[in-house]
């Protein structure tokens, strides 16, 4: 029996796959060689330090240097794998590959790269990969599901603003059985943060004798909101789980598992976040 972690030999295809889409980035076409420069504000987010737009700020605020010499223009280029790099005087890693993961997180591990209370975290489920990975978000200790990881520090961000709308789908158990009148009320929770039809959406998924299995689609990530949301109505939760995230699913996948996205899966990705996948500025 494999044991939780190993990928399969089609998920070992598409993470080849993908690394060589993300080689071929940085190609000059037609000319047969590597051309690895780019401008820096790329450079900051495909080190997974921050968005573009973001680090398009750093460079103005003179906080980037490249070879010892602060860079304010923004159309600088620089070559990662040779250009000495830094933010606030601090070298930035050499250039990676953008990776993307698929985890179906257990409970009993916290979404954090470390944990300051020596907990297990979801990166010790991904040892044996080498890159440096983040995880998209946070499930909590107890709470179970799809889990984004990779080193797409841009793509990771606008997957996590509210603005993109990424949808969350959770599977929650609660305490009890909810009338409609109860579901209703969860719906109508938060509602002046979210446009209209972006609002929480809440139905019973199926029911027990004494509980009841909610499914519910949120359109932005919050602080433990499907918990909030649950105890405010009077159901509190007994389990959690979330079955989608962005359109990603771990159907077949027991708990503790990973496995490497398509590429076809980090194209969805990036069109659901708006991002040109075309190399700019190389």
């Amino acid at each position: 029996m494999n044991l939780p972690g190993r990928v399969n030999l089609l998920t070992r295809y598409a993470y080849l796959a993908t690394l060589r889409g993300t080689e071929s980035d940085v190609l000059n076409p037609g000319s047969g060689e590597e051309s690895m420069r780019m401008r820096l504000q790329r450079i900051l987010a495909r080190a997974g330090l921050t968005s573009r737009r973001e680090g398009e700020a750093w460079i103005q605020d003179g906080r980037v240097s490249v070879n010892g010499k602060v860079v304010t223009a923004l159309g600088t280029q620089a070559d990662p794998t040779v250009d000495r790099i830094a933010v606030d005087g601090k070298m930035i890693n050499r250039l990676e590959p953008n990776v993307y993961f698929l985890l179906n997180k257990p409970t009993g591990y916290v979404s954090t790269c470390e944990d300051d209370l020596g907990r297990r975290t979801v990166l010790d489920l991904l040892r044996p990969i080498k890159y440096r990975l983040f995880p998209v978000g946070r499930l909590d200790w107890n709470t179970e599901g799809v889990l984004l990881l990779t080193n797409d520090g841009e793509l990771a961000q606008r997957l996590l603003h509210p603005r993109f709308h990424i949808r969350r789908i959770y599977l929650a158990k609660v305490d009890g059985l909810p009338t409609s009148d109860t579901l209703a009320m969860m719906t109508r929770q938060g509602e002046a943060s979210h446009p209209r039809g972006r609002r929480p959406s809440v139905r019973i998924h199926k029911v027990g004798e004494r509980h009841a299995w909610l499914e519910i689609h949120l359109w932005e990530g919050q602080h433990h909101q499907v918990r909030r949301m649950c105890e405010a109505v009077g159901h509190p939760v007994k389990r959690l789980r979330r079955v989608q995230f962005a359109g990603l699913e771990t159907m077949g996948m027991p708990p503790g598992y990973y496995r490497a996205l398509a590429p076809a899966e980090v194209q969805a990705l990036k069109r659901l976040a708006r991002l040109d996948s075309s190399p700019k500025g190389a």
